[in-house]
């Protein structure tokens, strides 16, 4: 696993705030590695395939995507 990952705080995490229940982080990850399976859920992000550009840090406006400690 990379040393470098973005993870989803899900104590920050609320789909219902996003629009239509759709996370903008899924859509800015240009490596395709944070899924949703349907809206309104909360996303995941793949470890193994996350390179740690954080791309989608910043597209979440909750704050939910942050850096692996």
């Amino acid at each position: 696993m990379p040393s470098k990952i973005a993870i989803v705080n899900y104590n920050k995490c609320d789909p219902k705030e996003c629009k239509d229940g759709i996370c903008k982080a899924v859509s800015a990850c240009s490596k395709k590695v944070i899924k949703q399976e349907e809206p309104f859920e909360a996303p995941f992000i793949n470890p193994s395939l996350c390179t740690g550009c954080y791309e989608c840090m910043t597209s979440c406006s909750r704050g939910a995507i942050e850096k692996a400690r």
